[in-house]
C-alpha cells in the first residue's frame, strides 16, 4: 500500500493514537481542494493544528498521508478523534461524483487500514453515522465504496454488498427520535435510511428544544 508523504508542517507534535475503533469516510466539501489547501485551511481559518484528516486520496486515485495513525480532528461527534481514523475523499458530493480510480483507491487504503487494526468491514461508516451532517456527500456511494473495501480483502467477496446496505444510524439520531416521539411528532420506530432523514430529524429535535427553552 503505497502512502504518499507530501511533507505537512503541523503546529504541534501529533499524539499518537491509543486504539482505533471506526474508519470514519469524509468529503471537504470543495469541489477542487487539495490537501494542502485543506491543510492550509484548517490551520489558518480554523485555527487547527493542521489538516484534520488522518488520509485523503485525490480524484486521480493517489493516496495521501494527513495526520497518520494520530488523534485527528474531522469527527467531534461521539468523541470520535480520538478512537478513528478519517480518509477525506477529494470533492464536494453533494455536488460532484468520486471517480472509479478514486473508490478503487479508498478502497485498498481502507481495506489495508482495517487489516492493520484488526477491524471489520462494519466498522467503516460516513461521517453522517456521528453527527448530523450530509458528509460524505449525498452522492458518495457507501455500499460501493464498501463492496470495493471486501474485494480489497477478499476476491471472492463480490456480490456481498447487500450485506453492509443498513443505513448505520447515530445515537445522536436515535435520542433525537426518541424525544420526538414523546410529542407525537415522529414514531418512535421509525427506521431512518440515509442521512437526509437524520439531518432533517436533527433539524426538528433543534427547534422542539428551543420552542421548549422559549427561544422561539
Amino acid at each position: 500500500m503505497k502512502i504518499e508523504n507530501v511533507g505537512l508542517k503541523f503546529n504541534k507534535v501529533l499524539s499518537p493514537l491509543k486504539k482505533v475503533e471506526k474508519i470514519i469516510v469524509h468529503h471537504p466539501a470543495h469541489p477542487t481542494w487539495d490537501i494542502h489547501e485543506i491543510h492550509k485551511y484548517h490551520q489558518e481559518k480554523l485555527k487547527w493544528n493542521g489538516i484534520g484528516y488522518n488520509y485523503f486520496v485525490t480524484k486521480d486515485g493517489k493516496v495521501q498521508q494527513g495526520r497518520g495513525r494520530n488523534i485527528g480532528a474531522h469527527c467531534a461527534g461521539m468523541n470520535m478523534n480520538p478512537k478513528s481514523l478519517g480518509v477525506s475523499f477529494q470533492g464536494d458530493f453533494d455536488k460532484q461524483v468520486p471517480t472509479e480510480v478514486q473508490y478503487r483507491a479508498g478502497a485498498e487504503l481502507i481495506a489495508y487500514l482495517l487489516c492493520n487494526e484488526g477491524l471489520q468491514i462494519n466498522d467503516v461508516a460516513g461521517h453522517n453515522a456521528f453527527a448530523a451532517t450530509a458528509c460524505p456527500g449525498k452522492n458518495f456511494d457507501m455500499n460501493k465504496l464498501k463492496q470495493y473495501v471486501l474485494e480489497e480483502m477478499n476476491p471472492n467477496a463480490k456480490g456481498s454488498v447487500q450485506e453492509v446496505k443498513k443505513f448505520e444510524v447515530s445515537d445522536a439520531t436515535k435520542n433525537a427520535i426518541k424525544n420526538l416521539s414523546q410529542y407525537g411528532i415522529i414514531a418512535a420506530d421509525f427506521e431512518v435510511k440515509d442521512s437526509n432523514q437524520a439531518m432533517i430529524i436533527s433539524m426538528f429535535n433543534n427547534m422542539v428544544k428551543a420552542i421548549k427553552d422559549g427561544k422561539l
